[in-house]
C-alpha cells in the first residue's frame, strides 16, 4: 500500500492563508468562498444551503461529496468556518518551536480551522498517494459557535453516510461531545423607589428584591438556538 505523506509546510502556509480571513459567527462568506475553491481543487462541487437566511448570516453551510473507486456507505468529515469574537484582524505569528499563536490583538482562529484544515489535507495526501477510498461527504457549518446555528438548519436527509468524524475537539478518535459549558453577560441597571419607612413603605421600590426577582426567570439552557 502506497505510503500516506503530511506535507506540514503546505498546512502551515494554508493556516497562514485562511487564519488572515475574516470569519466571526453570522460573517462567514470570504471564507466560504475560499472554502468552495479549494474543494474544487480536490474534485469536491460543495454546495451552499439556504441557512445564512434563516440565521441572519451572509454564508450557509457548505456541502459535498468526493467520489471514491470503493463501494460501501460514505463517510463524512465535518468542520466549522466561523471563528468566536474577537476575530476581525487576525495575524498569525509563527515562533521557532514551531508554535502558531495569534499577535494577542485577535483570537487565532484554530477553532476550528485546525479541523478544516486536516480535512484538506487529509483528502490531499489520500490523492497524492493514490490510495482508493469510499465516496466521502464534507460538510462545513456555519455559525457553530453560536449554539450550533449553522447545523441546526442543515437538511441532513442529503447525506448518506452512517458514520463521521467532526474534527473540532482533542481527545480519543470516537469521543462524542454531547455539551458544554458556556458564558452569558449582560449587564442591566436597576432602579428603585425611595420611600418614608415610617409613613409609606409601600411606596417603595427594592432594587436589590426587583434584580433578583428577575435573575429568577430568565430562562436558561438551549433556549438560544431558538432564536431569530
Amino acid at each position: 500500500m502506497a505510503q500516506i505523506e503530511i506535507n506540514e509546510a503546505r498546512i502551515r502556509a494554508e493556516f497562514d492563508e485562511l487564519a488572515r480571513i475574516d470569519s466571526e459567527s453570522f460573517g462567514e462568506r470570504e471564507m466560504a468562498d475560499r472554502l468552495k475553491e479549494k474543494l474544487a481543487e480536490l474534485g469536491i462541487q460543495a454546495k451552499e444551503d439556504d441557512t445564512a437566511e434563516k440565521i441572519g448570516g451572509n454564508a450557509g453551510n457548505l456541502f459535498g461529496t468526493l467520489k471514491g473507486g470503493m463501494s460501501g456507505t460514505p463517510i463524512l468529515l465535518s468542520g466549522h468556518m466561523d471563528t468566536v469574537a474577537p476575530g476581525i484582524g487576525k495575524k498569525p505569528v509563527f515562533h521557532e518551536d514551531g508554535t502558531i499563536t495569534s499577535d494577542g490583538t485577535t483570537v487565532l482562529g484554530a477553532d476550528d480551522l485546525t479541523g478544516v484544515i486536516a480535512i484538506l489535507e487529509g483528502i490531499r495526501a489520500v490523492q497524492d498517494a493514490g490510495i482508493p477510498h469510499r465516496d466521502i461527504e464534507i460538510l462545513f457549518a456555519a455559525a457553530e459557535e453560536q449554539f450550533t446555528r449553522g447545523s441546526s438548519e442543515f437538511d441532513f436527509s442529503q447525506m448518506k453516510a452512517k458514520e463521521s468524524y467532526v474534527l473540532d475537539v482533542t481527545g480519543p478518535v470516537g469521543t462524542a461531545i454531547l455539551q458544554a459549558p458556556t458564558i452569558l453577560s449582560f449587564e442591566a441597571a436597576v432602579k428603585g423607589r425611595a420611600a418614608h419607612a415610617g409613613f409609606e413603605p409601600e411606596k417603595g421600590i427594592h432594587a436589590i428584591q426587583t434584580a433578583a426577582r428577575a435573575i429568577a426567570a430568565l430562562s436558561w439552557g438551549t433556549w438560544m438556538r431558538k432564536q431569530p
